[in-house]
């Protein structure tokens, strides 16, 4: 079957844009979490590779996740990051201290720097739109960071506060209620295609996916309503006349 043609999303279309946290509006991709994994490791003298502790660590995400498939259970991050180093300190015969690790976690991206166009372009959309934002990130954390980068939104929902986490589209269902429009009104931007597009997509809302790396989309995720390589493109679609 021959694949649909998106349609253009136009000025207009939307009146709220929410935004993702990590990734997308502050700088800390999987590169920070590797480096933070390597930061852990000296700091608790664990002969382990970070590299090799990050893709474990993710492992012990999935599997954690599909033993509640049918169920799922709400954890904290800094929680779940804690029963993710013990299986992965477990495995490695490590005799590492899971919540310093977990707390390390949060620590660095307490600390993570927004990107250089994220500022600029909220202000610019804000002028245009409602704008929010909407993070899988525990509060604590999550405060921090936007307090530390002088970035301020009406509306913040993290998924601790929410009790879901992306892509349970009940997540973004609350956030629709918050702002008090239906969801397909509303445009979600984020770097990750299966919380940030599928997510949207189930919920009803529209999705900007910010790939600034040239990702290519997986398989078995729908195709975002806007494809975008910045937020300053994001800007120039849904602004048309910012210089």
């Amino acid at each position: 079957m021959a694949r649909q043609p998106r349609k253009r999303l136009r000025p207009g279309d939307v009146k709220a844009v929410v935004f993702d946290a990590y990734g997308t509006v502050i700088n800390f991709t999987e590169p920070n979490f590797i480096a933070t994994m390597a930061e852990i490791c000296a700091d608790q003298s664990l002969d382990a590779d970070a590299n090799d502790l990050w893709r474990r660590f993710l492992r012990a995400s999935y599997l954690m996740r599909s033993e509640h498939h049918r169920d799922p259970v709400y954890q904290r991050y800094d929680e779940a990051w804690a029963r993710q180093f013990e299986r992965v300190f477990k495995q490695l015969r490590l005799d590492g201290d899971v919540w310093r690790a977990s707390l390390h976690f949060k620590s660095a991206l307490a600390d993570a720097p927004a990107f250089d166009d994220a500022r600029p372009a909220i202000e610019a959309i804000g002028r245009h739109y409602k704008v929010a934002l909407l993070s899988n990130a525990d509060d604590d954390f999550l405060t921090s960071c936007l307090n530390r980068n002088d970035l301020h939104f009406k509306h913040v929902l993290s998924s601790q506060e929410a009790r879901a986490i992306k892509p349970n589209p009940e997540i973004f269902l609350k956030m629709a209620r918050r702002l008090r429009l239906p969801p397909e009104d509303i445009l979600y931007a984020g770097d990750n295609p299966i919380p940030d597009v599928l997510g949207p997509a189930r919920a009803g809302m529209r999705s900007a996916w910010v790939n600034r790396n040239g990702y290519r989309k997986p398989r078995g995720i729908p195709f975002p309503d806007v494809r975008v390589k910045s937020l300053s493109e994001l800007v120039a679609m849904l602004v048309p006349d910012v210089e």
